[in-house]
């Protein structure tokens, strides 16, 4: 077994196989992964197990009105967020069938670095975030980010001919992972799938950023709240 094949099984949420483990006792790289993995289940879980009251996101949409202040700009986000999340959902169907087709080359190597990379950069380190807030304060700021999901982890790492930021990102449903092109812009959005993974490639006011993650509804929401 190699490195990308586990992270496919893992990926799959069938649990660790013998030869799983197997591997992961030589190779420091899948057992770090490993323990980041099962981190982010149990935080989901967590999540998961707190009771929602009766009607509480119709009162939480009721409580964030669309006409807000620029200043108010991180609640309609949280809105816009909602919202795409609810039409992701109940249009799952027609959602699943918009990934077929061509894939896009930039959204795939958003896939293969998650596939291969993402493990080395999580164990390289984080930038500091006041210098992640410089880089990216023109294409995607981090309170934007912020505004639907909590941040793991962001460093630079390359990807294709250019500089990409890296970003972990927990949302309610799942995690995600984010890589910012603040030097790559894309005249529209793009999609591609491989190995239960899905990417979505949106342009943004200076450049573009990559969605990757287990689940088509999830990048397709987290796609429409960045967007733009």
């Amino acid at each position: 077994m190699n490195c990308l094949d586990f992270r496919r099984l893992l990926l799959s949420g069938a649990g660790e196989t013998e030869t799983m483990r197997e591997h992961r006792m030589t190779c420091a790289t899948c057992a770090e992964l490993l323990a980041e993995h099962a981190v982010f289940e149990s935080e989901l879980r967590g999540a998961f197990a707190v009771p929602v009251p009766g009607g509480f996101a119709d009162r939480l949409l009721e409580a964030v009105p669309a006409g807000r202040a620029d200043g108010q700009g991180r609640f309609q986000d949280r809105r816009r967020f909602l919202a795409a999340t609810a039409t992701a959902a109940a249009a799952i169907g027609l959602g699943l069938y918009a990934w077929r087709g061509r894939d896009d080359p930039m959204a795939m190597a958003c896939i293969q670095f998650v596939m291969k990379d993402e493990a080395k950069s999580i164990m390289m380190g984080a930038m500091p975030r006041d210098e992640a807030e410089r880089m990216l304060a023109d294409s995607l700021p981090l309170a934007r980010i912020e505004s639907i999901g909590g941040i793991r982890h962001i460093a630079p790492c390359p990807l294709g001919e250019g500089t990409a930021y890296h970003v972990i990102l927990m949302v309610p449903q799942d995690k995600v992972t984010l890589l910012v092109m603040p030097d790559t812009p894309m005249p529209s959005r793009t999609r591609a799938t491989r190995d239960g993974m899905y990417a979505s490639v949106v342009p943004l006011r200076k450049g573009s950023v990559g969605i990757v993650g287990a689940s088509a509804a999830v990048v397709d929401s987290v796609a429409g709240a960045l967007r733009g």
